[in-house]
């Protein structure tokens, strides 16, 4: 039985390794309540990534990178809302996933357009909407169980969230778009990080590895935590908007690996 439980949580962990810039949703044949936090999650920091890569895009940040994540964002958004739709167990969970799909109709119309600096702040409105309908899915999928490894997925689900979100506040300021509310999001961003960090370190951790993960985050938050607070005019902005991504993309997939790790950890725990 021992081995059977390791074995289910190596093949997590390495379906998180593998080749794409994050983690593959988890077959809505097999999905755990770990696994639904797991997406729902990352719907929610979908929401802010996409937003990143349309930013790039009118900003003109590494426009073939930002197009690319775009396109990955897109596709794994809609297949992980096919996904869930497999895995609704109570009500709450069926009106808040409705209440997402209507959201992402929505935003999904808007980011086909293209970049364009009048319609930036119906982006910022309207990404702020899908990820709040996100999070509201992955509280209701938490509700479900309640166990502490799987509250441990949201949070770190939260962290990799976060490290889009202030990516994306960061470029909003770049192009002058709600720039007193851009700024003000991510200073509130930056202390829930920090917040978050303090959370998962302050968590006694049984596996090495989780706890190697918590400890290279951490590591990685304070490069990207000091990039962000640098003072900086819009021009500023513009030219170190490129070294920001890079950063918020290292932290991404940092926060992939430790999410799938908290996942297995609660797969194994709940059998």
């Amino acid at each position: 039985m021992q081995r059977m439980l390791l074995g289910r949580m190596a093949l997590l962990v390495l379906v998180a390794l593998s080749g794409s810039d994050f983690a593959p949703a988890s077959a809505a044949t097999d999905m755990t309540v770990a696994a639904a936090i797991n997406q729902a999650g990352r719907q929610r920091m979908l929401s802010q990534r996409l937003a990143k890569a349309w930013l790039m895009l009118g900003l003109g940040v590494a426009p073939d990178r930002g197009q690319a994540i775009l396109k990955e964002s897109i596709t794994r958004f809609d297949t992980q809302l096919a996904e869930l739709k497999t895995y609704t167990p109570t009500a709450d969970v069926r009106r808040t996933l409705s209440g997402l799909e209507r959201e992402w109709a929505d935003y999904r119309a808007l980011l086909d357009t293209t970049p364009a600096l009048a319609s930036a702040g119906r982006l910022y409105q309207q990404g702020n909407a899908v990820q709040a309908a996100a999070h509201r899915l992955t509280l209701a999928y938490e509700k479900i169980s309640g166990a502490p490894d799987d509250r441990l997925v949201n949070v770190a689900g939260r962290q990799r969230m976060l490290s889009q979100r202030l990516a994306t506040f960061y470029l909003f300021q770049a192009w002058g778009v709600n720039t007193v509310a851009a700024r003000m999001e991510m200073n509130f961003a930056r202390a829930e990080f920090a917040s978050g960090m303090h959370q998962l370190s302050a968590t006694l951790h049984r596996s090495p590895d989780i706890k190697a993960a918590v400890e290279q985050l951490d590591r990685e938050w304070l490069v990207y935590r000091d990039a962000l607070a640098q003072p900086r005019d819009a021009a500023g902005q513009r030219r170190a908007a490129a070294d920001i991504v890079t950063l918020s993309e290292q932290v991404l997939a940092t926060a992939e690996r430790l999410v799938a790790l908290y996942e297995a950890q609660a797969v194994a725990g709940g059998r």
